[in-house]
């Protein structure tokens, strides 16, 4: 025996050298047990104090030396089995789990015992992700933590990993869209815009879908999961205004908010129940990434845009560009209101339908006259035809330099007074 009572060390055949235990507890001698394969230990020190949580959990009643039923796949399977039996978990949280556990967890862990599993094999697959993907570092988390805290309470694990892996959360500070790519909002929504007539990166029968769901996203620039679970009923194609339930929208109320002309014509074909099927995570992640790709947007570093990103862009551009009301864009993304501006300021649906065809334009990459015409015509529809036409070359004018800015409003404003 060494220094460490119970422990010495022992060479192999293979020339390996491996730490070992002999040890009697509560009157009970147990075989001589490989501390080296059993748990990765490589020194005498650290073999005793293994054996002093060994001799602690057999003090407990718990058998550190049982080996769990099968491989992690099993486990994991298992546990997935049993919860969609059970309705512990929604049909989208199996789906999701099971896509993400089979392409980032099974090819590297599925095969091993749980016992034989340790903290810088579940790290490695963490680190894959960046600092700026905490979500996806946590899906790895919800997928193992439970497993291995049942088999903890089994008595299969002498140390739960798990418990030294904390939660991953985002910087507190929201990082600027001008912080992440040199792009200028105006750039990444004209690019995004014609990229998406482009998108060619599915499977044929879900190709259109895609187009539509990302037109949606960009043009509305409403949720990602109220968009996906929109159905034909919320759609009323009349007067191209869609009714978001308020089943389905995050602050519980109805919205209401203007059809984009790019979507009308599927809308309307559409035999009738949800328009997209475009999963959070793997589907809804790889078809944004695909259009980022396609419109040739940069990032900075390892920073990425997502889908959220449409609500900035289309509220910077509102305020910065377009000169809309800041209240108006946040109308339009349908953020609840302060409590004195709730009850003082109250926008109509025509707000918001000028302030949508407004950025509509801009994002098709219209021109600033013919801007100025729909305006027009969309505040008054009664406009007399010879104003219009006077409106026109007044633009003209201006555009070839033969009057001034200044001199162009005075002569605009003469018009509708």
């Amino acid at each position: 025996m060494g220094y460490y009572k119970g422990i010495y060390k022992k060479k192999f055949k293979d020339g390996s050298i491996c730490i070992m235990a002999r040890f009697n507890h509560d009157g009970i001698a147990y075989s001589v047990k490989n501390l080296t394969k059993l748990y990765g230990i490589k020194t005498e020190k650290k073999g005793f104090e293994k054996l002093g949580e060994i001799r602690n959990l057999l003090s407990q009643g718990i058998d550190p030396f049982v080996s769990s039923d099968g491989t992690l796949n099993d486990l994991f399977y298992k546990k997935v089995e049993i919860n969609e039996k059970n309705k512990v978990w929604a049909p989208s949280t199996i789906k999701s789990r099971l896509y993400f556990y089979n392409k980032h967890i099974k090819t590297s862990l599925g095969k091993m015992k749980i016992e034989k599993i340790k903290y810088e094999d579940i790290m490695k697959i963490i680190d894959k992700f960046t600092i700026n993907q905490p979500d996806m570092k946590n899906q790895i988390i919800d997928a193992l933590r439970p497993i291995f805290k049942e088999q903890m309470k089994k008595g299969v694990l002498l140390k739960n990993v798990m418990d030294d892996i904390p939660k991953y959360y985002r910087s507190k500070k929201k990082i600027d869209i001008s912080e992440r790519t040199h792009h200028s909002h105006t750039d990444i929504v004209r690019r995004l815009y014609k990229a998406i007539e482009e998108y060619d990166q599915a499977h044929a029968e879900n190709i259109e879908q895609h187009k539509m769901f990302l037109y949606m996203l960009l043009l509305t620039a409403h949720r990602f999961g109220e968009l996906n679970s929109l159905e034909k009923k919320h759609c009323d194609l009349k007067r191209k205004l869609i009714i978001a339930p308020k089943e389905i929208t995050k602050t519980n109320r109805d919205y209401h908010y203007p059809i984009p002309d790019e979507v009308y014509e599927y809308i309307e074909n559409h035999e009738g129940g949800k328009l997209f099927n475009v999963p959070r995570g793997g589907t809804a992640g790889r078809i944004f990434h695909r259009i980022l790709v396609k419109a040739k947007i940069e990032t900075i570093n390892d920073y990425s845009l997502s889908m959220h990103d449409t609500r900035r862009l289309m509220t910077s551009i509102m305020v910065s560009k377009l000169n809309i009301d800041s209240r108006l864009a946040d109308y339009c993304l349908e953020h609840k209101e302060q409590k004195t501006i709730k009850h003082y300021l109250e926008f109509t649906y025509e707000d918001k339908v000028r302030a949508y065809k407004k950025y509509w334009n801009y994002v098709r990459g219209k021109t600033e006259s013919e801007n100025i015409i729909q305006e027009k015509v969309i505040n008054s529809s009664n406009e007399q035809p010879s104003n219009l036409e006077k409106l026109k070359e007044l633009i003209s004018m201006l555009e070839n330099k033969y009057i001034t800015q200044e001199q162009f409003e005075y002569e605009r404003n003469n018009l509708y007074n």
